[in-house]
């Protein structure tokens, strides 16, 4: 497609080194489109000095004046976007030069989403991962996050967060599993374009704020389930998401919860690997944190 403006959207809390490697990459595009970058500051002041610090694309900064969080920054930078289109980056991960180029080259005409794979860097070595496929759909998405389709990748039409998608859900608690929501209600509309190649960099470090935030993604998967219906009626989706809460009730030390949600996770899907990995940690001295670093360090999550 061609005529396609986009503002990027970044949201950032006290990381200035990491956000200026991030705006970096995305001046550095090898394609026209990207008109703005909007960097919204969340709960920390506005480094007003990032503005006219990259001439090849005007800078915006901004203060989050939503819900303090990932989910508000990202809203507040939507509301004061130009663009047709909204890319979005974590100000800890880049886009690859030609990040751009390929979204636009699968960018179907009736599209309102695309995405894309990436590069996961640990800090030791780099894993790259593509979703596999021209597009994304619902049965699909409820049985796996798709986690290739990160979103320092998505690429969403401004209409459609305005209007029939909605923007992101600023009521999930802690804002965990927002870029899963989003994607979720988007494929129920129609199937999500996918670039499958690489077209961000994604950093796995211990400064991630998400990072062993237990309590949290227990209650924000309940959020999930309750106002997705798909996921209830997928016994593979459902597993999986309880699962994830097993292994963080045995990361607490809930023992008996633990095996409790366990129990279900393998009713619902005797497959389930979650299942004997939350049995490990609450039966076992492994440690959920020592497990978590042992998978990323292989490009997966738990």
């Amino acid at each position: 497609m061609t005529d396609v403006r986009i503002s990027a959207v970044v949201a950032t809390r006290d990381r200035p080194e990491l956000l200026r490697r991030a705006l970096r990459s995305m001046v550095d595009q090898d394609a026209s489109g990207l008109v703005e970058i909007i960097v919204v500051f969340d709960q920390a002041p506005p480094d007003s000095s990032l503005v006219g610090e990259f001439p090849q694309i005007p800078v915006k900064v901004i203060s989050n004046d939503r819900t303090p969080g990932l989910c508000g920054a990202r809203n507040a930078g939507i509301g004061r976007a130009s663009g047709d289109w909204i890319a979005f980056c974590d100000d800890d991960d880049e886009w690859t030069p030609d990040k751009v180029r390929r979204q636009l080259e699968v960018m179907r005409p009736d599209s309102d989403f695309v995405v894309g794979g990436i590069v996961i860097d640990n800090g030791a070595r780099r894993v790259t991962r593509t979703p596999g496929s021209r597009h994304l759909r619902m049965s699909r998405l409820v049985k796996s996050r798709v986690m290739e389709a990160h979103s320092s990748t998505y690429l969403i039409r401004k209409s459609a967060l305005e209007g029939s998608l909605g923007l992101i859900d600023e009521q999930i608690p802690g804002g965990y599993y927002e870029d899963y929501d989003i994607l979720l209600r988007a494929v129920r509309i129609r199937d999500v374009d996918v670039a499958d190649t690489p077209v961000a960099v994604v950093h796995w470090h211990r400064s991630s704020f998400f990072k062993n935030r237990w309590e949290m993604s227990i209650d924000a998967i309940d959020y999930l389930i309750a106002k997705t219906p798909e996921l209830l009626r997928s016994r593979p989706g459902l597993a999986r998401l309880r699962g994830q809460q097993a292994f963080a009730l045995a990361g607490l030390g809930r023992r008996r919860e633990a095996l409790r949600m366990a129990g279900q996770t393998f009713r619902l899907d005797p497959r389930q690997l979650r299942t004997y990995i939350s049995l490990a940690v609450a039966m076992t001295p492994v440690r959920a944190e020592w497990l978590v670093r042992t998978v990323n360090a292989v490009g997966r999550g738990l």
